[in-house]
């Protein structure tokens, strides 16, 4: 590629990203790729493009052509690594942080990633001695912290645990955001450890400071909820289903609220060899962005436009396969999948889902404790949580009626009470074939990179049933504006 051509296509690529053109930046970068122009630190620009447009193969060759520009940084070779972990490359990521000096970008920063990695590749030892030394280099690191009280159970008698109560003094002067994944990091030990009152105390005082810079707008979630599903009746679907002429049958979505079981469904469906992998995909995303506008009018606009359906569902499928390869079907358990559901049903006609249902309380009780990274801003108020859980409930209700042989309803308690029947329903739902690993899916070795990473590495067992039932009091502003919410909902006789 010529300087002037290397030029015109960098121009394409800002003016794309500047219009909000997707499909152009993507073309103007392969471009880019594929004709290996100089362009120096400007590669790190076009790789976290890719990587936010779900182009992963793209991200990656143009991540080791910046990589590549500056051979003689190591801070670029933990960029590319940092790249590979946030993409799932884990093994690769770890790999290449073996290049890295202890000293990149810190000390503390090194070894945090490292721990990190080694906790969603399953490796407690590795993940607890690299915490550690990040910890032991930076004392106020909260979230080392709470990527500690996360790789194990820290009952009592836990050295690691009680360093982590112990913190609590030195900890008043640290920054809020550190400050805040302490009061994550102790809350999950004392629950551990069967302390409610401590437990419940961290808990708020976390969720209290995060919700002072990541407010809950409970407007625009109720707007959202009701634009998702604007105009998808089946009549519009059942239109939409008639143009897609390709195979979608690759992707298989599992929804319900967060903590409501759905990473143990995954671990289910991944352990069977027709399945390469799952995540929080959350790729629908990217396929709005092709759309002029939300709801099933943005999508008519879009066709009526001579767009084709094919195109949105062959996207779908082509990120999906970028982050698990073309070979097997592939799991997809983002958090929005609800808000969704009318483009997944009318773009992907053969594609499952399996919607999980969790009682409230123990629903609530579990997020209101666990420390989400992006999103789920609803979270951290009780109020708020049952806030969400009602416009939940109502897309719920409205699309499993619309689409009882699309939807598959598990309730989480039959799954881990009597897990072999409800197992066997979501292979049958699923189209899979009954093999004997998926009724062990704690030995499946995997990445997991939720919240739920080292439960999913036991046993299926009931512990988390009725996790609630020692904060019942502490949950009335959760169970009492639930309780209100729901009794609106009743339609009057």
């Amino acid at each position: 590629m010529t300087e002037d051509q290397a030029i015109t296509q960098l121009r394409a690529f800002v003016a794309a990203l500047e219009s909000g053109n997707r499909r152009a930046a993507n073309a103007a970068a392969f471009a880019l790729i594929e004709g290996n122009p100089a362009l120096g630190d400007r590669w790190q620009s076009i790789a976290k493009v890719m990587q936010t447009n779900g182009e992963y193969s793209g991200a990656h060759l143009a991540m080791e052509r910046y990589a590549h520009h500056r051979a003689s940084d190591p801070h670029a070779r933990f960029l590319q690594a940092a790249m590979l972990a946030q993409t799932g490359n884990l093994e690769q990521a770890w790999k290449l942080m073996g290049e890295v000096p202890f000293g990149v970008p810190t000390v503390s920063g090194h070894q945090y990633i490292r721990g990190t990695i080694a906790v969603n590749l399953g490796d407690v030892e590795e993940a607890e001695r690299s915490l550690l030394a990040a910890l032991d280099s930076e004392p106020q690191l909260g979230q080392a912290m709470l990527s500690l009280a996360a790789a194990r159970k820290r009952k009592a008698g836990d050295a690691i645990g009680d360093r982590i109560i112990a913190a609590e003094p030195a900890m008043e002067g640290a920054p809020a955001l550190e400050r805040a994944h302490y009061h994550y990091a102790a809350g999950r030990v004392h629950f551990d450890r069967k302390e409610p009152d401590a437990a419940f105390r961290h808990f708020a005082a976390g969720a209290d400071l995060v919700k002072g810079w990541r407010p809950y707008d409970a407007a625009t979630d109720a707007s959202d909820a009701a634009e998702c599903r604007d105009g998808f009746d089946r009549a519009f679907v059942e239109s939409v289903n008639a143009r897609v002429t390709i195979q979608t049958d690759t992707p298989i979505f599992v929804t319900g609220l967060p903590r409501s079981g759905t990473t143990l469904v995954e671990q289910i469906l991944v352990s069977h060899s027709a399945v390469a992998g799952g995540e929080e995909l959350g790729r629908m995303s990217v396929l709005l962005r092709d759309l002029p506008s939300p709801g099933a009018k943005g999508l008519a606009g879009y066709l009526n436009a001579g767009g084709r359906a094919d195109d949105l569902a062959a996207l779908y499928i082509h990120l999906g396969q970028e982050r698990f390869g073309k070979q097997g079907r592939f799991v997809d358990k983002a958090l929005n999948t609800s808000r969704f559901m009318g483009l997944i049903a009318s773009l992907l006609p053969q594609a499952k889902v399996v919607w999980m249902r969790r009682d409230p309380a123990d629903c609530a009780w579990s997020a209101y404790r666990t420390y989400f990274i992006h999103g789920l801003d609803w979270s951290w108020d009780l109020e708020d949580i049952a806030a969400h859980f009602a416009l939940e409930d109502e897309l719920f209700r409205h699309w499993s009626a619309m689409f009882p042989d699309r939807i598959l309803v598990v309730d989480y308690q039959s799954l881990v009470q009597d897990p072999e029947p409800q197992i066997r329903r979501i292979l049958a739902h699923c189209g899979l074939a009954e093999e004997p690993q998926v009724f062990r899916p704690h030995e499946t070795k995997r990445i997991v990179s939720t919240a739920s990473v080292m439960q999913v590495r036991e046993p299926i067992n009931t512990g988390a049933v009725g996790a609630a039932d020692a904060y019942r009091t502490r949950l009335a502003p959760f169970t009492e504006r639930y309780a209100a919410l729901v009794a609106d909902a009743q339609p009057t006789r």
